[in-house]
């Protein structure tokens, strides 16, 4: 699977393959409220036309890294009408009962992120997010590509609405803030990058410093049983260290 790159050309081709991919009778199961496989195809094409629009705007304003007439809130408005349309025709394709798109859909969710996250939007609609990310890094060995994904799910938990980050929800477990800043972390550690694992853990020490001694603990576990280099190893151990045998002796 090749890794999300929030690019437009990309996110045009895939939705084209899901679109294509809706059976010709997909009309008789849209209930009601729900948006047709015609109605899909017309509104992402105007979504890209506006995305396409605010590159250009940007890429025009003399790299200011603004995107001129275009606000962090209109980008954050975009790319929640991005993700309704998303879970729309993720919808649409589960109805046919083929989940040969079940991949692309999950990487749409992260295309879409990254491009608002590189436009300086909030991301709001954040399950589909770490849903797909998660997909992407079960299917992904490569420690160079595990590295790059780290970066990506960086970028993504930086443009995490506010709101999200207080993580007002601590008793449910699979809130998807806390998923993927765990899930950051493992990916981290499967790179065998130590930037990028002390990247992450700073991230997750900071946020769910409830979750750190567990996380670490089990780090350790992994150490050994999949004998992880001892590069790896050291940086597991000093932050086990810190949030295990450290505290306890207070």
């Amino acid at each position: 699977m090749n890794l999300p790159t929030g690019n437009l050309d990309a996110i045009h081709g895939q939705l084209e393959a899901c679109l294509d991919a809706l059976p010709a009778d997909a009309m008789s199961t849209v209930a009601d409220g729900e948006n047709t496989p015609a109605m899909l195809r017309e509104a992402f094409g105007q979504l890209l036309d506006v995305m396409r629009r605010v590159q250009a705007d940007r890429q025009a304003d003399d790299g200011s890294g603004a995107s001129a007439g275009k606000s962090a809130e209109d980008i954050t408005e975009l790319g929640e009408y991005a993700m309704h349309l998303q879970d729309s025709l993720a919808g649409q394709a589960s109805h046919s009962g083929d989940d040969s798109q079940r991949a692309i859909l999950a990487t749409l969710a992260v295309e879409f992120a990254l491009w608002i996250a590189d436009h300086g939007g909030r991301i709001d609609t954040l399950e589909p997010v770490v849903d797909g990310l998660a997909m992407i890094a079960n299917s992904t060995m490569a420690p160079a590509e595990l590295e790059s994904l780290s970066m990506i799910m960086g970028r993504i938990t930086d443009a995490v609405a506010p709101l999200i980050r207080e993580d007002l929800e601590k008793i449910n477990p699979g809130r998807p803030w806390r998923v993927l800043l765990l899930n950051r972390g493992i990916v981290a550690t499967r790179s065998h990058n130590t930037r990028a694992m002390e990247e992450a853990f700073a991230v997750l020490t900071r946020h769910l410093p409830e979750d750190a001694a567990r996380f670490f603990t089990e780090g350790m576990q992994q150490m050994d049983a999949l004998n992880y280099p001892s590069h790896v190893r050291e940086v597991m151990e000093k932050y086990h260290r810190q949030w295990t045998l450290n505290r306890s002796l207070h």
